[in-house]
C-alpha cells in the first residue's frame, strides 16, 4: 500500500513539474505576433447584387489567422513552422487595446466595401450607362492614432473650422488639406460632438474617407452582408466580383481565382500583410490564379518559390484594378509561368 501511495505521489510531482511551466509558457504574453495559414472565402458573401451576372469561374479573397501579444508557447510552436511567421509588434501599435485593434478592423473592412463598390460600379458603367450608384462624402474616420494625438479610434472628422463635409466636399477637402496652427476639427465620437484643434501631435493619425451610397437608386441594386471579417486586404477581389456580377462578360473565364490588395476609389492597390501565408492558403485551396499587390510581390515569390509545384497557380503582379482586368483578360493557362 505504502508503495502505491509512494508512486502516487511521484507521477502528481512529475505532472507538477512538467506542467507548471507549460502553463507559465502558455499565459506569458509577448509583444510579438503570429500570422498562421487561413482559408480563402468566396467574395460574393460579403454584398449581394440584385440579379447578379453568374461566374462560370470563382473569385476569393483570402483570410489568415493573425492575433498580436502572444504567448511564449505560441511562439516556440510558431518558430517550428515553415509556413508561419512570427513578428514584433510594431511600437507604435503597442498602446492599442484588443478591442481598439478589432475596431480598426472593422473601419478598414467597411472603408473597403464601401470603395470596392463606388469603383466597379463606376468602371460598369462605362461598359453599361444604365448602371449607376449614388454616394456623397461624409466624415474622415480615424483607424489609427498616435499615443500623443487626442484623436480616437473611431473619430469621425465631420468639419473643419465650421466648414461641414456634408456642406460641400471640395470646400471641406480645401480646409481639410491647408489645416495648420488654429485649425479647428468638429468631431464626432459616438454620440458626442468634440471640437480638437490641430496640432502636429494631434495630426500623428491615419485614416478613411467615408462616403454615403444610396443603394436605394443604385443600378442594380444591392445589399451589404453582416460579417466578422476585419481589416481592407479583401478590397481588390472585392471589387472584382462586384464588377463581374454587374457586367455580362465573365471575367472569371472557368478559373478559380484568389488574391488580396487593399484598393482606393481611384483603383490603386495597396500593400497587405500575412502575403506569404496567404500564397500557402491558395496552393493549398487549388487556386489557379493569384493576384498579388506590386509592393508585395518581391515577398509573395518567395512563398511562391517554395511550392512544389507552382505550375499549378500562376502569380500575377498588380498595380491598379485596371491592371488586374488586363491580367485576367490576357491569362492562358500554357503560358509558361512567369509574371510580366
Amino acid at each position: 500500500m505504502k508503495y502505491f501511495i509512494k508512486k502516487f505521489w511521484i507521477i502528481i510531482l512529475i505532472a507538477f513539474c512538467i506542467n507548471i511551466p507549460l502553463l507559465v509558457l502558455g499565459a506569458t504574453r509577448t509583444n510579438k505576433s503570429v500570422t498562421l495559414k487561413g482559408d480563402t472565402t468566396i467574395v460574393e458573401d460579403f454584398v449581394e447584387i440584385e440579379n447578379p451576372y453568374q461566374a462560370t469561374g470563382s473569385l476569393s479573397t483570402i483570410y489568415v489567422i493573425s492575433f498580436d501579444h502572444s504567448t511564449i508557447l505560441q511562439n516556440l510552436m510558431v518558430s517550428a513552422s515553415s509556413t508561419s511567421e512570427l513578428s514584433e509588434l510594431p511600437s507604435h501599435y503597442l498602446h492599442f487595446t484588443d478591442s481598439e485593434l478589432s475596431q480598426m478592423g472593422k473601419i478598414q473592412h467597411e472603408s473597403s466595401i464601401m470603395y470596392s463598390l463606388m469603383l466597379s460600379y463606376k468602371t460598369a458603367s462605362k461598359v453599361d450607362e444604365n448602371i449607376h450608384l449614388d454616394y456623397e462624402y461624409d466624415a474622415y474616420v480615424i483607424a489609427y492614432y498616435d499615443v500623443v494625438s487626442a484623436f480616437r479610434i473611431g473619430d469621425r472628422i465631420i468639419g473643419v473650422n465650421g466648414v461641414y463635409a456634408k456642406d460641400g466636399f471640395d470646400a471641406f477637402a480645401e480646409e481639410f488639406n491647408n489645416a495648420k496652427e488654429g485649425t479647428i476639427y468638429q468631431v464626432k465620437r459616438g454620440n458626442e460632438e468634440l471640437e480638437i484643434p490641430y496640432t502636429k501631435e494631434n495630426m500623428r493619425v491615419a485614416g478613411y474617407s467615408y462616403y454615403t451610397l444610396n443603394s436605394k437608386t443604385a443600378s442594380p441594386q444591392y445589399k451589404i452582408k453582416s460579417s466578422n471579417v476585419g481589416g481592407p486586404s479583401g478590397g481588390l477581389l472585392q471589387t472584382l466580383a462586384l464588377y463581374n456580377s454587374l457586367i455580362e462578360e465573365d471575367i472569371t473565364r472557368g478559373y478559380r481565382i484568389a488574391g488580396t490588395g487593399t484598393i482606393e476609389p481611384d483603383g490603386t492597390v495597396g500593400m497587405i500583410g500575412g502575403i506569404q501565408q496567404k500564397i500557402y492558403t491558395a496552393y493549398d485551396d487549388q487556386m489557379e490564379i493569384f493576384l498579388c499587390p506590386e509592393g508585395n510581390y518581391e515577398e509573395a515569390l518567395i512563398a511562391y518559390n517554395r511550392l512544389p509545384h507552382k505550375e499549378r497557380m500562376k502569380l500575377y503582379s498588380v498595380s491598379t484594378f485596371e491592371d488586374a482586368l488586363e491580367k485576367l483578360k490576357n491569362h492562358n493557362s500554357a503560358e509558361v509561368l512567369s509574371n510580366a
